[in-house]
């Protein structure tokens, strides 16, 4: 069973995980200031590429930012990848560039 749950830390949400079976396969490092959320560094397992879980934290934490009012300034190559690649699915969400 996937589950994707949010971790918190000292100062805040730190980090999204994705879980299958309770064993962690991916993660994505995050971090909230006022109203932006900057989407860091993401790994996958090697066992677990190719199969989608990428995307699927990306969409976890697009829908985290969505609910909570964030724009979403992509830190993460792969992050800024899948903005540019599929604008009409991210260009709402993604923090204007400065």
């Amino acid at each position: 069973m996937e589950t994707i749950e949010i971790h918190e830390g000292e100062k805040g949400i730190s980090f999204f995980s994705l879980n299958i079976d309770g064993k962690e396969i991916g993660r994505m490092t995050v971090s909230v200031k006022a109203d932006t959320l900057k989407a860091g560094y993401t790994s996958i397992g090697l066992t677990h590429r190719k199969g989608g879980y990428g995307k699927k934290l990306v969409n976890s934490v697009v829908e985290y930012a969505r609910e909570n009012n964030l724009k979403i300034i992509p830190e993460c190559g792969f992050v800024a990848m899948m903005f540019n690649k599929h604008p009409d699915l991210y260009d709402d969400i993604r923090a204007p560039m400065e």
